[in-house]
């Protein structure tokens, strides 16, 4: 890489700089320009020491008056008298690791020393003396004890451990001398062929925002200017979101009584350090991390209608907080993720990233994405294998593009067509000068998928405290609610259409910017999920109309002996006459329909079927019978209230007309 340097300015190419001597009259010019700076400062001084008992400054509560609500911090309850969910109780440890595992006492992702962090060659941070696995779903206990044991007898010396591993998330830790980190990872997938696992190094990750400046004034400098250019208000008319639909936010620290995240949608608090329900920032964070996950939290989904603070784009959707401290790096932000996904989220907000050295945005554009095809593989190929486990189980991954003005996919976590890249946006709807970019047509490249304001965001911090930040960290999760919205409506919507829906319903950035995906429009992405849903008056007055395939947006997860696997089930309604047709529940990991006969019922005032037993050739397995009654919504919509005859339990769901069933 180029090396930059910094030349002093000589005086005969700028002029005489100007304290040196010009003459009297440049004394007397000196003298006159001292005494004006001088009062300028004092006047400066006693402005700022109004600042600090509020004599002086003006009174923000005649512009934002609401500004006492969100500053009054003095009655809240005391931390700790506020009950949380209790301790998650997931397989943390193997009871009988063996001798090449670490003991449970010892299995915790050891602290990064400073010293072995290493600049790779694509301008990266990584951890020198480490490396990272990952084994399929399938991999158990006896999965990591042979991996181990086969590790350590490649590798006998003492400085190659095995120093965490994690039975729930599947992943694994080793340690190796850094000078010989890039043989291990090249020869270990040849020297151990009976167990499936990818290896990769420990990226570092660095929270997605800019330092916040501390002056008085950007407490109160437009508080709430972005909702309305993200038709955030029209679209809480349409829905606040669904508890049913779980928003993971996979950060640094979160203040779980602060008033704005505090309430009983909080789900499964995870910290991947401490390996407990214990998500509350520690001593000796940096600033950054202290305050990064509430902040991000409370843009994504913070309470609503409780006179405190802002709120949140889904502010009725649920919350599992996981917490990866403030040494974010490949292995901590798997397990976070992986927990998530294990744990049913439907949408999961990332707003970090891999760390650069600064000189990369000097790099020229047309390099820098040719590093990103050259560089970092073995990552990018990990990342792809958690998309596509993502995309699966209907999880929406939403990354910040990252602040660094440089090309997204520099950073392999960010190279998936099927995860969300958001860029920032300014005030005026402009590209935001710090926001990666990721979009060249005449490349046929598209990384950046959509924009949403990150300038002069607010939102809260630590202790029921707030500000305001800039940064693609508070872009993500304005985008990570308004899925979990689109989700609120429709479960079952798979990651490239909500992907089409944003772009086509987005507009573009006021000044035109091509690089950076447009800008989401809320209201009109709803309107866009709603718009596949059939309204009832339409059926009801043409029964030939409700000929055709649908598909419930009820999407449901199949069991197996009494317990919810990871694989999806969804639901379709194929009628061949107004009067008759069949149900297919079609189970996305085993690829299996089961199938039942439709009978439909009519009357002037509604319309229900009746569905057998959904029985397969291909499985024991039996899905009950059971009664669908028909509505309409507040909106005209049909609704559908499905009655289970084995226990009388309900299902609410809307049927969308689909053309067929190849999205499987």
């Amino acid at each position: 890489m180029k090396k930059i340097t910094f030349t002093k300015i000589k005086e005969g190419e700028a002029g005489r700089f100007f304290w040196q001597p010009w003459g009297c009259l440049g004394c007397l010019t000196r003298l006159v320009s001292f005494l004006v700076i001088l009062a300028l400062v004092m006047w400066l001084l006693n402005l700022l020491r109004g600042c600090d008992d509020n004599n002086d400054w003006e009174d923000p509560s005649e512009k934002y008056p609401d500004i006492e609500n969100i500053q009054n911090i003095g009655d809240e309850e005391p931390i700790g008298d506020k009950p949380l969910p209790p301790t998650d109780d997931v397989q943390r440890d193997i009871s009988n690791p063996g001798p090449n595992l670490p003991t449970p006492e010892d299995n915790k992702i050891p602290p990064i020393n400073e010293d072995d962090i290493e600049v790779g060659d694509d301008g990266r941070q990584i951890v020198g003396n480490r490396l990272n696995v990952i084994f399929e779903p399938e991999a158990n206990d006896d999965t990591f004890r042979q991996w181990a044991n086969e590790f350590k007898s490649l590798y006998p010396g003492d400085e190659y451990s095995v120093v965490f591993y994690d039975p729930y998330t599947k992943m694994l830790q080793i340690q190796v001398p850094a000078s010989q980190r890039e043989q291990v990872m090249q020869r270990l997938p040849r020297q151990i062929r009976d167990i499936p696992f990818k290896i990769f190094p420990d990226g570092i990750f660095a929270p997605r925002a800019i330092n916040v400046p501390n002056d008085p004034v950007f407490k109160y400098e437009k508080l709430s200017w972005y909702f309305q250019p993200i038709q955030a208000f029209e679209a809480w008319e349409i829905t606040e979101g669904d508890p049913g639909v779980k928003i993971a936010i996979v950060d640094s620290y979160f203040d779980l009584y602060h008033d704005d995240l505090y309430s009983d949608r909080i789900l499964y608090p995870y910290s991947v350090w401490r390996r407990d329900s214990n998500v509350a920032p520690e001593d000796g964070c940096d600033e950054i991390s202290f305050l990064h996950g509430s902040m991000v939290a409370s843009q994504a989904l913070g309470n609503k209608d409780n006179k405190r603070g802002t709120a949140g784009i889904a502010p009725k959707c649920s919350f599992i907080p996981v917490s990866v401290g403030y040494q974010a790096t490949n292995m901590t932000m798997l397990c976070g993720i992986l927990y998530a996904i294990n744990r049913g989220a439907n949408v999961i907000n990332i707003s970090m990233g891999a760390s650069f050295d600064k000189r990369v945005s000097m790099i020229p554009v047309d390099d820098q994405i040719e590093i990103s095809r050259r560089f970092g593989l073995p990552e990018q190929d990990v990342w792809d294998y958690v998309t596509e486990l993502a995309d699966k189980r209907n999880v929406t991954l939403v990354w910040a593009s990252g602040n660094e003005d440089v090309f997204t996919s520099l950073d392999p976590s960010k190279r998936c067509d099927s995860a969300i890249r958001v860029s920032a946006v300014d005030e005026k709807l402009a590209k935001a000068d710090f926001s990666n970019f990721g979009n060249f047509s005449e490349y046929n490249i598209e990384e950046s998928t959509i924009s949403a304001p990150g300038v002069n965001i607010f939102g809260a911090m630590p202790f029921n405290a707030y500000n305001i930040g800039p940064g693609t960290s508070f872009s993500a999760p304005i985008v990570t609610g308004a899925v979990a919205l689109m989700k609120s409506l429709d479960p079952t919507l798979t990651n490239e259409e909500i992907i089409d829906i944003l772009q086509k319903t987005g507009r573009q950035p006021s000044d035109g910017n091509r690089s950076i995906g447009p800008v989401i429009q809320i209201k009109d992405a709803l309107l866009a999920v709603q718009s596949n849903f059939v309204k009832y008056d339409d059926i009801l007055n043409d029964h030939n109309k409700l000929v055709g395939l649908w598909q419930s947006t009820e999407l449901l997860r199949a069991m197996r002996n009494g317990v919810f696997t990871g694989e999806m089930v969804r639901q379709y309604f194929e009628f061949t006459s107004p009067d008759s047709g069949r149900s297919i529940i079609y189970e996305t990991g085993s690829k299996t329909d089961f199938t039942a006969r439709l009978d439909v019922t009519w009357t002037d005032a509604d319309v229900s079927w009746q569905m057998g037993r959904h029985t397969s050739p291909s499985s024991d397995l039996v899905y009950v019978a059971a009664n669908v009654q028909c509505r309409p919504d507040k909106n005209g919509l049909l609704q559908c209230i499905e009655t289970s005859a084995a226990d009388g339990s309900k299902l609410k769901y809307y049927i969308k007309k689909v053309k067929s069933r190849t999205i499987e």
